[in-house]
């Protein structure tokens, strides 16, 4: 299905057909009919399927050029802000549109300065929350033609604990004549909670099939074997030659510690996290579209919506904790029909959280290094060392138990939960020698093994 398909103007159909926007996602093509008609809409889909054009053509499309607002979207960052409205000025730029003005507010921009824009007048607002709730609470903003709201990437917005700001937004606009649009790549209880005060569920549209994880992504899980991670990230950029490659950390210190290291063996990386000030995030951003890099570092700031063309391979550097992340740094890549690759670095001492992955129905392959190689490797569910480790696993529950109970004293005194921690720590790292202890002695035994087969 195409764009002009739909009530579209003629207009803005030439200037996406333009852009190279011509035949619609299975997400647009549900969306964009509602909304061209004013339909409240909860629209759930996974992250690069094209969730923006669904609400910026419709915006677009509905708008009338009087410098009165009319839309407001609602972004949880400062870079999906401004990408959201790097979208819509792609398309505003030309002739028959740039009448209409479109405006963008976030965090680290000077409130006065601002104001002075509103009052210049604007048919488009893209804001983050705590940016546009400030600038209401400072200028009674002229709200009276507003026709639609969108909180663009609304689980994250929960997540990013922007609720009493999304909250006071609401109370300042009149729910009954206008437009709720919701988009998200997963709909929680938290978000379905919170979306029922202002919209009904029955609006929930969906174009993601009950797997999180995109169709068009490969999953590999590349078992590590206890070796030194960063001398097999060598080996990886060496044997995979990535087109562009997303390495992410669990934290800025790993993030950092994966770019000062790759910047040492003369790899020119680009770094996503929020260690960079507003200015130099965006240069980077700017950099990285502009092809000037391969590998980029990144922290879960780039999980979400960031839309770079072509990333072909994601590797975690450990998976993350919060397991929706994986699926979201995973759609850096396969975007939009395209075919990609996410792989992550596991080892027998990390198994939960790729068990977890394999419960929730991920796909995946196995991959080992061997002789500088990465090879096929047995899936987990078929190794001995899988089965060894649930009932080290339990063995490891009770020393904790022990552990925290002989830390604790009946009288709780201050320092008590650093104290048990550390009783905790302690019995953690001991299991994990002896885990790594057992593992070499068996890398030998099998290397015995298989000198003594060749001679």
């Amino acid at each position: 299905m195409q764009f002009k398909s739909f009530n579209i103007k003629t207009e803005l159909i030439s200037v996406l057909e333009k852009l190279g926007y011509t035949n619609l996602t299975k997400i647009q093509e549900i969306v964009i009919p509602k909304a061209l008609k004013g339909e409240n809409i909860i629209a759930k889909s996974e992250t690069g399927s094209g969730k923006t054009h669904s609400f910026l053509v419709p915006i677009i499309n509905n708008v009338i050029p009087e410098s009165k607002i009319q839309a407001i979207i609602v972004s949880p960052t400062k870079e999906l802000a401004k990408q959201t409205y790097d979208f819509a000025m792609q398309i505003l730029n030309n002739d028959n549109f740039n009448s209409i003005k479109c405006k963008l507010f976030s965090g680290g921009e000077d409130n006065l300065k601002d104001i002075k824009s509103f009052s210049n007048g604007t048919d488009i607002v893209i804001a983050t929350p705590g940016k546009l709730n400030s600038l209401l609470n400072l200028k009674d903003l002229d709200l009276s033609s507003l026709k639609t709201i969108v909180l663009d990437e609304a689980d994250m917005l929960i997540d990013r604990t922007f609720i009493d700001d999304i909250d006071k937004i609401f109370a300042k606009i009149d729910k009954s004549n206008v437009q709720i649009e919701v988009f998200s790549a997963t709909i929680s209880t938290n978000v379905n909670d919170f979306l029922r005060k202002y919209i009904s569920p029955d609006y929930l549209l969906t174009a993601s099939e009950e797997s999180k994880a995109s169709k068009t992504v490969t999953h590999y899980f590349i078992n590590t074997k206890h070796q030194d991670k960063f001398e097999l990230l060598l080996k990886f950029i060496e044997v995979k030659n990535p087109y562009l490659c997303f390495i992410f950390g669990n934290s800025k210190t790993e993030a950092k510690k994966i770019y000062e290291f790759l910047s040492e063996h003369k790899f020119r990386c680009g770094l996503i996290s929020g260690e960079l000030e507003k200015r130099e995030r965006k240069s980077m951003l700017r950099r990285i579209k502009n092809d000037e890099f391969r590998i980029v570092v990144c922290t879960d700031l780039a999980s979400r919506g960031i839309d770079i063309d072509d990333v072909s391979d994601v590797l975690n550097f450990n998976i993350p904790n919060n397991l929706e992340y994986y699926y979201h740094r995973a759609g850096r890549t396969g975007r939009i029909g395209k075919s990609g690759n996410c792989y992550s670095f596991y080892d027998n001492d990390t198994l939960t959280l790729p068990l977890k992955l394999l419960k929730e129905g991920l796909d995946v392959q196995y991959l080992k290094f061997n002789n500088g190689e990465l090879v096929n490797d047995i899936p987990l569910d078929k190794k001995k060392s899988f089965i060894k480790k649930s009932k080290s696993n339990n063995e490891l529950e009770k020393e904790i138990k022990k552990a925290k109970h002989m830390a604790m004293s009946k009288n709780v005194k201050p320092g008590y939960k650093k104290k048990v921690k550390n009783a905790i720590d302690k019995v953690k790292r001991k299991h994990r020698r002896e885990v790594i202890r057992k593992d070499i002695r068996r890398q030998r035994v099998e290397r015995y093994k298989r000198e003594a087969s060749q001679e």
